[in-house]
């Protein structure tokens, strides 16, 4: 599913200040996990499971869409010409039901009555609604107003004739495409797969969210934000848990989730710590290249592939993010990083908007790295407005999740209250 990246971007020692100025540039290491990554190979699914893929064939309309005239109100089917001058009374000779056949003809001088969506019988070119009709004696209507030839009456092959592209390859399925395809009957598609991924969390001090804590642990958030993430993205999450500082530990978890996701994320023990587990792990397990990537938070990160040591078993390659340990660096790596890729390997781009916003405070950088700044974005008129947020530390989620957006403010760049700069929004601006 990839490969590891084409050189080594930082040596096995720690970076010191002196070596800031050879920081991996954001996009530079973004193109080199782009052309390392596969996109999945086309699968049929059902209809049901469609949702937000991206389908990889034309899909055409094998009837008329609808199939039938029909009217687009409660009513009566006439003849257009049986009331031009009103009141015109017309004798009933029958009622349209919803969804069954019907043989009712309309002749000179009648009327059938019809409900919104039922078939417009032969012989009627007009459907007059029933609040401009009156009932009469001896099973008759009176109709008050003229109505010309196709007043409220729906054509076939309204929406979509047959045989006309219903739906092009390369669209990415939305609730209104879905239903397009359902009213056509269509009960699978050809699709790029949704992109299963899994995720480990790695710390001796995390525990998971519901167990006592003691001494000095933490509880894990870096799954759950991840999971979080990948749902979002519209992959497939599958919890890896969290594991400790060991190895060995890892490249049992690794090994297990490498059997059946397309990628792997893993949180935590991508700096040179001595315990630090990643770099251990992938001695024996695959390839991986360690980077300090010019931004702030997320500097440290690794990508490679990751290969499950099975005696007899197929070799098999399965891209792997390795993200910093820090709750809020994790959700910057995964935007900026992870985030594309999954995407281009389910066939379509980075879905996140990007908008123009006037600053209402400070924000700098530091001298060699773009820093993703955490921002309160509202809308002021046509135009937003991004205050940012007190509390910066990479630790910090609760500060995180009051935010609705990304600042990017480019290295070594001091930006003043007015100063307009470009945001990510993470969350929806009303």
């Amino acid at each position: 599913m990839g490969r590891a990246l084409d050189r080594p971007l930082m040596s096995g020692r720690g970076i010191d200040p002196e070596e800031e100025a050879t920081l991996l540039p954001v996009d530079a290491y973004r193109e080199q996990i782009a052309s390392s990554v596969r996109v999945l190979e086309p699968k049929t699914v059902p209809l049901a499971d469609a949702h937000g893929l991206v389908l990889t064939s034309d899909v055409f309309a094998p009837f008329d869409l609808p199939r039938f005239r029909s009217s687009s109100m409660d009513g009566y089917a006439v003849r257009s010409d049986d009331v031009t001058s009103v009141p015109a009374d017309l004798g009933i000779v029958g009622e349209v039901r919803m969804g069954l056949e019907t043989t009712l003809v309309v002749g000179r001088g009648e009327a059938v009555a019809v409900p919104t969506g039922g078939i417009v019988p032969e012989g009627a070119d007009a459907v007059v609604p029933i609040e401009l009709c009156e009932p009469a004696p001896g099973g008759r209507v009176t109709i008050l107003r003229p109505h010309p030839p196709g007043k409220h009456v729906r054509p076939a092959g309204e929406d979509a004739v047959a045989g006309e592209l219903l739906m092009p390859s390369g669209r990415r399925l939305r609730a209104p495409d879905i239903g397009a395809l359902a009213a056509a009957g269509i009960v699978s598609v050809d699709v790029r797969p949704r992109a299963r991924a899994g995720v480990v969390s790695t710390g001796d001090e995390l525990v998971r969210p519901g167990t006592p804590l003691s001494g000095t642990q933490i509880y894990d958030a870096n799954v759950h934000t991840l999971m979080a993430c990948l749902r979002e993205a519209g992959a497939e999450p599958v919890d890896g848990g969290t594991v400790a500082d060991d190895p060995d530990a890892l490249i049992a978890v690794l090994d297990k989730l490498a059997d059946d996701t397309d990628l792997l994320v893993c949180s935590g023990g991508v700096s040179m710590g001595v315990h630090d587990p990643v770099k251990r792990a992938f001695e024996t397990g695959g390839e991986i290249t360690f980077a300090n990537v010019g931004m702030q938070p997320g500097r440290p990160q690794a990508f490679g592939t990751w290969r499950p040591r099975r005696s007899g078993a197929e070799a098999r390659e399965v891209p792997f993010f390795g993200l910093p340990g820090n709750p809020v660096s994790v959700f910057v790596s995964f935007e900026v990083f992870v985030r594309p890729a999954l995407q281009q390997m389910m066939g379509y781009q980075q879905d996140r908007p990007m908008v123009d916003a006037t600053l209402d405070g400070d924000l700098d950088a530091p001298r060699t790295r773009m820093r993703y700044a955490r921002v309160r974005v509202r809308r002021d008129g046509a135009s937003f407005v991004a205050t940012p947020q007190t509390g910066h530390g990479s630790n910090l989620l609760a500060t995180f999740a009051r935010s609705d957006g990304l600042a990017l403010v480019p290295a070594g760049t001091r930006l003043r209250a007015g100063d307009r700069c470009s945001v990510i929004l993470i969350r929806e601006v009303t």
